[in-house]
């Protein structure tokens, strides 16, 4: 409790300190969905933003220098998921490791009659169960900028940390005690419908990726969920509904439908 008491009272001391101006810029180049906050949300976001890089630990992989830029740029995107969860902080996630690309991961598999198969896969990012999550720094960028689509790094792995606030990673966030066995029958219908559209060589909202899990399938959903809600609900405005439950927000409502205009 004590504890408790002095974590709240410190993030509070640090969210009433003023937003530098230097990280404003920041925001606007990195984060361009700041733009369409309102102001108590511009509030929240910005206070978010200075905890989140007090007590993160962020780690420059590959010769990255971390610099404020790289910081605020990843906890403007990151505090975005957050604005319908109030006190809300990943206190789960202790570092976050920036690669200046692409980073390779070693690969395995076990083949039928003894032996394994092994390759290197290139990533873009991912969460690991210890504590740390891991980006590639042109990915943020691209995310943040809507170079890349409906695609975020970022908002990727943070639906991940969303998702496993209950103990697991299984593609179901936190949700209301009410509604919540309507949210999981909807979810599956949704993943079935995105299943048959790629067996028929249909167009879908968003990257393949996501037929992988359940897990996914919510991961990269939340993407373009955030990214670019209006081509989802051209999709499945279904699919839309459940996540704004999910996320507690409505991000078409304050986006324009061609962002990256």
């Amino acid at each position: 409790m004590l504890l408790s008491w002095m974590r709240a009272r410190r993030r509070r001391a640090i969210a009433e300190q003023p937003f530098p101006g230097a990280w404003h810029d920041i925001l606007r180049r990195g984060v361009k969905q700041a733009q369409w906050l309102d102001e108590a949300e511009t509030d929240r976001l910005r206070s978010w933003v200075a905890v989140f890089v007090a007590e993160k630990h962020f780690e420059g992989c590959g010769g990255l220098e971390i610099t404020d830029e790289v910081r605020v740029t990843i906890a403007g995107q990151a505090g975005l998921v957050t604005l319908g969860f109030e006190g809300e902080w990943f206190d789960a996630l202790k570092s976050v490791l920036v690669y200046p690309g692409d980073y390779i991961v070693p690969r395995s598999t076990p083949l039928e009659g003894g032996g394994e198969l092994e390759w290197r896969e290139a990533r873009v990012g991912e969460t690991w169960s210890g504590g740390s999550m891991v980006l590639s720094w042109p990915g943020v960028l691209d995310g943040g900028r809507f170079r890349d689509g409906p695609r975020s790094v970022v908002i990727h792995e943070c639906a991940h940390l969303v998702d496993a606030i209950d103990g697991d990673i299984d593609g179901i966030p936190p949700l209301p005690a009410v509604g919540r066995q309507e949210w999981i029958t909807g979810i599956a219908a949704c993943r079935a419908r995105f299943g048959e559209a790629l067996d028929d060589g249909r167009s879908t909202a968003f990257d393949e990726y996501a037929a992988e899990s359940d897990a996914e399938f919510f991961a990269v959903a939340s993407e373009c969920f955030f990214q670019d809600p209006h081509r989802l609900v051209r999709h499945d405005r279904t699919l839309y509904d459940l996540l704004s439950v999910a996320w507690r927000q409505d991000p078409r409502s304050r986006m324009p439908i061609s962002p990256r205009r």
